[in-house]
């Protein structure tokens, strides 16, 4: 049962159902006067006009038709005269986030996981190549459809990393993503765009073991990566999920990308033509196809799991 506050919020929208819930905001699921199917984010009381206004600029400016990659944007309050609420409304897409696909039970295997992991660098390469960075890279803002078409969402810590003169612009405003972010954000100025690399390196060590480690040893891992303490970070890893094993490539990319020192982190181009992605970066097109056929076979497994647990 939706809260009966909903019914004052727009006459453009009804809504049907909450999908996801963070700290600012509520993304629902409306449909428009026509039946149309969108998802609306609508923002807690107590964001700032000038963080609507930030969130709203970059997705006007990001989230259109023109970047394919990045989840559409519909419409925002600022056009609905009639409301004092702060929403924006963005295409629905429908299926799955990337977190759907991670269980330590039911693990998606390392070739899938290359696949598309590299699907999300390319993504994330095309955002660094527009000058902004995301801060907020996780699994659930990371989307993927029926077609296997992976989408990046939730533009709201977004921001443009050049200054006046075109220079890389640091960065100091806090980021509120636990276990994804580096360690000098605390200390401030950062670099965004590496913060995304460290937080694609996490991303990418959760997918392959199915835990967030950060989550039960982010400081001791910290203070193992700037004393460049791989080999007591990897045991970490291993031990913690019944020792698996892992590449000499696959380790030499996640160290590098979660360089306590951020200069020393690669760039998404160099995160692509690292020798662990050997293998995607040779597909052709039937090879293409059968990484397809296997994820989808996956994601009917998943939505049979969802079935059983209704």
């Amino acid at each position: 049962m939706l809260p009966r506050f909903l019914e004052n919020i727009t006459t453009k929208y009804s809504f049907v159902e909450v999908i996801h819930t963070d700290v600012s905001s509520e993304i629902y699921l409306v449909h428009d006067t026509s039946g149309n199917e969108y998802a609306l984010k609508l923002f807690k009381k107590d964001v700032t006009d000038i963080a609507f206004k930030n969130e709203l600029e970059i997705c006007k400016l990001l989230c259109n038709v023109e970047n394919p990659d990045f989840i559409r944007y519909i419409s925002s309050s600022e056009e609905d005269k009639v409301t004092n609420a702060k929403y924006i409304v963005f295409e629905l897409f429908k299926k799955h986030s990337l977190a759907d696909f991670i269980n330590p039970d039911n693990p998606l295997g390392e070739k899938l996981i290359k696949f598309i992991f590299y699907q999300i660098c390319k993504m994330v390469e095309r955002l660094h190549k527009l000058h902004f960075s995301h801060r907020d890279l996780n699994l659930n803002n990371i989307l993927m459809d029926q077609y296997i078409n992976l989408k990046l969402g939730d533009f709201g810590s977004a921001k443009y990393c050049l200054n006046q003169n075109g220079c890389n612009l640091l960065l100091s405003d806090k980021i509120d993503t636990p276990y994804y972010t580096p360690p000098e954000v605390e200390k401030r100025p950062y670099d965004g765009q590496k913060v995304d690399i460290f937080s694609l390196g996490v991303l990418l060590l959760y997918m392959r073991t199915g835990k967030q480690i950060f989550e039960i040893h982010k400081e001791k891992i910290y203070k193992l990566i700037k004393k460049q303490k791989y080999e007591n970070f990897w045991y970490i890893v291993e031990s913690g999920n019944n020792n698996m094993k892992f590449t000499p490539e696959f380790k030499d990319l996640i160290n590098s990308m979660l360089d306590y020192n951020y200069k020393n982190r690669p760039e998404t181009a160099d995160i692509l033509n690292h020798p662990y992605f050997d293998e995607i970066r040779c597909l052709d097109y039937d090879g293409f196809l059968a990484y397809e056929k296997a994820i989808r076979k996956k994601m009917k497994e998943i939505e049979e799991t969802f079935d059983n647990n209704e």
